[in-house]
């Protein structure tokens, strides 16, 4: 097998293996959030649009290989160079669009399971500054030649063919720019998650399983700092054989951000094969007193995003729900100890009057208001409590 049989090859497989896995992560995505968990949201909807968008990244590539991706120009037929490096433009097209849509979707699903603003600004920002550096990026790649067709026309090497195109060296700078850009978003999605489960009510070991799940998208960062040392081969005159590497690492880099990115909502999946109920030792809160219990509920709360049956509230089951709770604390004469009913049935009184009265005691009225977050992590209830106001 020559060299160049040898690189078209490598650009197969890399696109028949990855396609396939991603598209099925994908597929169970949809089939979690739409069926399972009933909360198909923004986040899934562009993480389905990256994946069609890949699909096609994934078969021009394979397409390009069957006419010269990977050959050298002077090896090829006219015709072929010039169908492969119109595959190639599709490519680089399609590429564009799967990267802007699948950060986008990973973004949205951290921020649905953040608590504190700063987070969500840290998210926004990521998510704005890396969706206009892969719009100008796209713009660039779509526009680069004028006409458009002059991009793979000019390789059939006939003078009658006009046009221009701006200069590599813009493509290689912006290619560099954006792949920055791109890594940066990754890292910052990889790391947050980290001080988002952080100051939850969760067990260690869950923590880290949260963290490890939500984490994977930054997977896709590696392919991208592969792909650096080989972006200055878009000036090689031998086109198609020389980028065959920035074809082969762009496909694993959108793979691995589209394919982690729905791994980590397939968590109510994984639990239903195995057997386990997130309930039983899975809970965003702390388990309860037997003197301090909430109405007459079960012991651990339900994870909003693992429901079975159909949502009547008419709200997304992995929305944030905040529970603000006034609890109005009282020391009377006697000893009597009483937390008031509010209108909520769920707040119930306990009085506790095993001792005797005591003529010296003063009546002291203690107000307390503190904040209950509650939050799904595919499927999984967490929480956390933040005191507001304490007076006497």
């Amino acid at each position: 097998m020559t060299d160049e049989e040898q690189r078209a090859l490598a650009v197969k497989t890399v696109a028949a293996v990855f396609m396939p896995i991603a598209t099925i992560a994908v597929m169970l995505r949809c089939y979690v959030r739409g069926w399972m968990v009933k909360a198909f949201g923004w986040d899934d909807g562009a993480m389905v649009v990256a994946a069609l968008f890949y699909v096609m990244f994934s078969a021009c590539t394979i397409g390009g290989t069957l006419y010269g991706t990977g050959y050298k120009f002077i090896n090829l037929e006219s015709q072929d160079r010039v169908t492969a490096m119109k595959y190639w433009w599709y490519c680089e097209v399609a590429y564009c669009l799967a990267s802007i849509f699948a950060k986008i979707s990973i973004c949205i699903f951290l921020m649905r399971i953040t608590i504190k603003r700063v987070h969500n600004w840290i998210l926004y920002i990521v998510m704005v500054l890396t969706v206009l550096a892969g719009l100008v990026f796209f713009f660039l790649m779509l526009l680069q030649c004028k006409p458009v067709n002059y991009f793979w026309n000019r390789t059939a090497m006939d003078p009658a063919i006009e046009g221009y195109c701006i200069s590599i060296n813009i493509i290689i700078t912006m290619t560099y720019v954006y792949s920055a850009f791109a890594a940066l978003c990754d890292f910052t999605v990889g790391i947050l998650p980290i001080f988002i489960v952080h100051n939850l009510h969760m067990k260690k070991q869950a923590k880290l399983a949260v963290v490890g799940i939500l984490s994977m998208a930054c997977v896709a960062s590696a392919a991208v700092i592969i792909r650096f040392p080989f972006v200055k081969t878009f000036a090689n005159p031998d086109f198609l054989y020389s980028t065959y590497q920035i074809a082969v690492w762009s496909n694993v880099e959108a793979a691995l951000g589209i394919t982690a990115g729905s791994l980590a909502t397939l968590r109510p999946l994984l639990r239903q094969w195995i057997g386990s109920r997130s309930g039983s030792d899975y809970t965003g809160f702390p388990r309860q007193s037997a003197s301090r219990r909430i109405g007459n509920s079960a012991q651990h709360p339900v994870p909003l995003g693992s429901m079975d049956g159909e949502n009547k509230s008419g709200l997304r089951p992995d929305k944030l729900a905040v529970v603000v709770t006034n609890i109005h604390g009282q020391t009377r004469k006697g000893s009597n100890w009483t937390l008031s009913p509010g209108s909520n049935s769920s707040e119930d009184e306990l009085t506790n009057s095993s001792s005797p009265p005591h003529p010296a005691r003063i009546e002291v009225g203690v107000h307390r208001t503190f904040e209950v977050t509650q939050s799904t992590v595919d499927g999984d209830s967490v929480g956390s409590r933040r005191d507001i106001r304490e007076h006497v």
